[in-house]
């Protein structure tokens, strides 16, 4: 048995340890644990949801971007008719590319984003009329 003395973020704990890995006399009585080591550990809260992004109107066109991240290129142009499945957008998030393809046959009515431009979870990235 050992006493320590250890300093968790500025504030100060008296503690006893006990060696696991060496002889133990079980006639010598041992104190008490210091309250701090009897509590357990609450579980970390809940995370609370994100809040969905805000519902695209059918048929508007917007093509969304399916998470947080950067926008590393700009795959189309106003005016360029695009088939469904078209990569339109790439989104960098973690050093990963994400590619942002057209969920229907349109043509480009609106770029909303440029490359290097900050982006959210479900933020409109390109409108298709």
């Amino acid at each position: 048995m050992k006493k320590l003395r250890i300093t968790v973020d500025g504030k100060v704990f008296d503690v006893v340890v006990e060696s696991l890995d060496g002889p133990t006399n079980p006639l010598v009585s041992q104190p008490p644990l210091p309250s701090f080591a009897q509590t357990s550990v609450a579980p970390p809260p809940a995370s609370t949801p994100k809040p969905a992004a805000a519902p695209v109107a059918a048929g508007s066109g917007a093509v969304t971007s399916p998470l947080a991240g950067r926008v590393v290129s700009v795959d189309c142009q106003v005016g360029q008719k695009v088939d469904a499945g078209a990569q339109l957008v790439t989104v960098e998030a973690m050093k990963m590319n994400t590619f942002v393809y057209a969920e229907s046959g349109g043509t480009v009515a609106t770029i909303h984003v440029n490359p290097a431009d900050a982006v959210e979870e479900g933020q409109v990235l390109i409108t298709l009329s």
